[in-house]
């Protein structure tokens, strides 16, 4: 069990070991979870919570940090928006590499090539997240300009109403992942 004041006490005392100790289990772990689910790897969620780590020691040897501030929370909301500017930057790196160039039209769709394969990437990630049944759906519909009585007919559907249904549903769960995942939208939109 934490004691966020034991916590703090150590690290104003600069008995890191004692504060990394607790650090390194749960809140490690959250801040993993998070980064690996919104396309992460391992290797990105360790430098996020490293961060995270530097900036809530730098607050609490700076007398920065609230003690109504719950830690977990703290390191948690450090370590998402360094992720969510991460994630943001990178995109904008693909976008920005070739300015101050002169483009000619042939290097202009180049870049947009590269931009469009970006944002097919991003969104093949939240596609892949749901069931195999709307993936199929929402590809004849979506990708393939298929009819419901087209898909109906390709999926063995009995009734032309149950694939409307389906369809309708693939696409508001389709819409729920994609705003809940902040990052994948604004790389979409932009």
């Amino acid at each position: 069990m934490k004691d966020t004041n034991k916590i703090l006490e150590s690290i104003r005392k600069g008995e890191d070991d004692k504060a990394l100790r607790y650090l390194y289990k749960d809140p490690l772990n959250k801040i993993r979870k998070y980064v690996l689910s919104n396309s992460g790897t391992m290797e990105d969620a360790d430098d996020i919570f490293q961060d995270a780590v530097v900036t809530l020691f730098h607050y609490v040897k700076k007398g920065k940090y609230k003690t109504e501030y719950d830690l977990d929370g703290f390191l948690f909301r450090v370590a998402r928006n360094s992720w969510i500017d991460k994630v943001r930057n990178s995109s904008k790196f693909v976008k920005q590499e070739f300015r101050g160039f002169d483009l000619s039209d042939s290097d202009d769709d180049q870049l947009d090539e590269i931009i469009q394969k970006e944002k097919l990437s991003v969104f093949h990630l939240i596609f892949n997240k749901l069931e195999d049944k709307c993936k199929q759906i929402l590809h004849y519909a979506v990708f393939e300009k298929k009819s419901m009585k087209e898909i109906k007919s390709l999926l063995g559907y009995k009734d032309e109403k149950v694939v409307k249904t389906q369809h309708y549903r693939c696409k508001q769960y389709f819409s729920k992942l994609l705003a809940a995942n902040k990052e994948a939208l604004n790389i979409l939109r932009n």
